[in-house]
């Protein structure tokens, strides 16, 4: 497949999954300040999904304000140093009203990190792989978690239907209150059966102990 191809794959990915994003937190994001919206995106990888997910929150988050008077701080987490440079040098610092940052994290220990000590409004975890390592992606969901701001949200897309519940259970399991599930009926189909690109999309909040 060309270069070319695979750059309009990704950007007509980016087109469904931001349309999907939007009907999904639309109404339900929370900025106590209305100037910051800070959102952590792990196990990123080259966070492809970087500009499109930052302008695409900024835009919900301030529909009721000038979008001058709120500003995105994303940061994009992977254990993955080579993803996260070269993330970090497609991205840069982010035009006005946007941060960039990009760290080498694990996202099994997030939580006690001294770079991310700040909770975050929205957290966001990209076609997650439960099938790859289900203790480890339980880890990975409680931190996200333990991320949240008070009336934060974690934001998961899945690439099969059948992991996608896994993750469902287990994210309600370590603590998290499922908001909202949904379907991207427009989701591009991969070679593998069943397989398609950010096929299902489900909200979540931590849940009151």
């Amino acid at each position: 497949m060309s270069r070319a191809i695979q750059q309009a794959q990704l950007a007509q990915d980016m087109k469904r999954l931001k349309k999907q994003l939007q009907r999904l937190c639309q109404d339900r994001l929370d900025v106590a300040d209305g100037k910051r919206l800070r959102v952590l995106d792990l196990a990123c990888g080259e966070c492809f999904e970087a500009e499109m997910l930052s302008k695409a929150l900024r835009d919900l988050a301030s529909k009721d304000a000038h979008p001058l008077d709120l500003n995105v701080e994303f940061v994009g987490a992977d254990i993955r140093e080579a993803e996260i440079g070269r993330a970090a040098e497609r991205c840069g610092s982010g035009p006005e009203g946007i941060d960039y940052r990009f760290l080498v994290k694990d996202g099994q220990k997030v939580a006690q990190d001294a770079d991310l000590d700040e909770p975050f409004d929205v957290v966001f975890v990209r076609h997650q792989n439960y099938y790859l390592g289900g203790k480890e992606w339980h880890a990975l969901f409680e931190q996200s978690l333990e991320k949240l701001a008070p009336e934060g949200k974690l934001v998961i897309t899945s690439y099969f239907d059948h992991e996608h519940e896994l993750a469902k259970g287990a994210i309600q399991k370590v603590g998290g209150e499922l908001i909202d599930d949904i379907a991207n009926r427009e989701a591009r189909a991969l070679q593998t059966k069943g397989k398609h690109v950010d096929k299902r999309l489900a909200m979540f909040r931590r849940r009151e102990r």
